[in-house]
């Protein structure tokens, strides 16, 4: 569905994504990503593995690339749909509050955060 709520957790997962997409891209040595950085320092010790090292940082590029192009559709069509974060926040809490074993499990908390005080005073 397009719920805002559907949309704001989309937004949440895919931004992570595309910021490991940069890290991947950059490659910081000691991180295990094969990015520019990595490549580049390869190229000095072993002309093959430096050459594969950067093929694989353009496509790591081109990921990010796409990623954040992605990124800026998706929220330009979360634009146009109405959605806002206060009607994603209206939508978590009215489905929070309809399960009910997330009522029950704040219900318990409570009643234990309650009882602990009590037991405290005595």
């Amino acid at each position: 569905s397009d719920s805002s709520f559907n949309f704001f957790a989309f937004f949440f997962i895919f931004f992570a994504q595309v910021v490991l997409y940069v890290l991947m891209t950059v490659g910081i040595p000691g991180w295990g990503f094969s990015g520019w950085i990595c490549g580049l320092t390869a190229l000095k010790s072993n002309k093959a593995v430096g050459v594969m090292m950067l093929l694989c940082a353009i496509l790591f590029t081109a990921q990010a690339v796409m990623g954040v192009i992605m990124l800026k559709k998706v929220h330009s069509l979360y634009r146009q749909t109405g959605a806002s974060f206060q009607k994603a926040q209206a939508e978590f809490a009215t489905g929070v509050m309809s399960n009910s074993a997330v009522r029950q499990a704040a219900a318990n908390a409570t009643a234990s955060a309650a009882q602990g005080a009590f037991a405290g005073r005595q």
